[in-house]
């Protein structure tokens, strides 16, 4: 086994085992942290009119989103998730016309849009985590 191989292997196990051990909202600021890297790098990328390049980090944002919105429970959720559904299906749209436009200022506004959510996300996991809730 090669030595490439082998790290690819830990990389891989390590992953699974922090998304496996993390908490529910963990996991959603983790989902965040990630979408908003990968748009503000898609926005680099177009910036620098490197697009080719920026469909893959723009590409895994607009995954990332969906699968925000996949995991709403609107029957249970209420109000706030058909908010969140409403807010989700507004990025998406946004971050593809964004990507056809090769307008990096369409990715900041999503990214802009959805900056507080993560930081509100982020609050909550904290004081779940000092309340002893996981």
């Amino acid at each position: 086994m090669s030595y490439a191989l082998s790290a690819e292997r830990a990389r891989a196990a390590y992953q699974a085992n922090t998304v496996r051990d993390d908490d529910p909202l963990g996991l959603v600021v983790k989902l965040y942290d990630g979408m908003l890297g990968f748009l503000r790098r898609g926005s680099e990328l177009l910036e620098e009119s490197r697009y080719r390049e920026a469909a893959e980090p723009i590409r895994r944002a607009t995954d990332i989103v969906g699968e925000l919105q996949a995991v709403l429970d609107l029957d249970r959720g209420g109000e706030v998730a058909a908010n969140l559904d409403r807010l989700y299906t507004y990025a998406r749209r946004r971050i593809v016309e964004a990507h056809l436009g090769s307008d990096p200022a369409g990715l900041r506004e999503v990214a802009d849009l959805l900056q507080p959510l993560r930081d509100a996300w982020a609050e909550a996991r904290e004081k779940t985590l000092a309340a002893g809730v996981r």
